[in-house]
């Protein structure tokens, strides 16, 4: 598995416990996540308000401005190209018959 940036794990996190409340060992799993990396993120998530906790239950829940990142995440993912696409887009401007055709129209 690739390293996720901060943005991947948070929107992982918030998309574990958008439809319901959710224990640290849910979100953790669903999210792949280790259990200080969840900690960390938690608590970031808490300090901005993408995330709630409930102290009478010890459960998680996204709120709304969390639901709002999530939906702005998967905007700016859908408008990115996929790892595949790039890649071929590399293969074709580095190819010998890409370089041949731009060098046969020097002379």
């Amino acid at each position: 598995m690739k390293n996720r940036s901060d943005i991947e794990v948070m929107a992982s996190i918030l998309r574990s416990a958008t439809s319901s409340w959710e224990y640290k060992t849910s979100i953790m799993n669903t999210a792949a996540i280790s259990h200080s990396q969840l900690l960390r993120y938690l608590a970031v998530g808490i300090e901005k308000g993408l995330i709630e906790y409930s102290e009478t239950t010890g459960l998680y829940r996204t709120t709304e401005s969390g639901v709002f990142y999530l939906r702005k995440y998967e905007q700016m993912v859908s408008m990115l190209p996929s790892v595949p696409e790039i890649l071929d887009f590399e293969n074709e401007h580095n190819s010998p018959k890409s370089r041949d055709h731009v060098y046969s129209n020097v002379n």
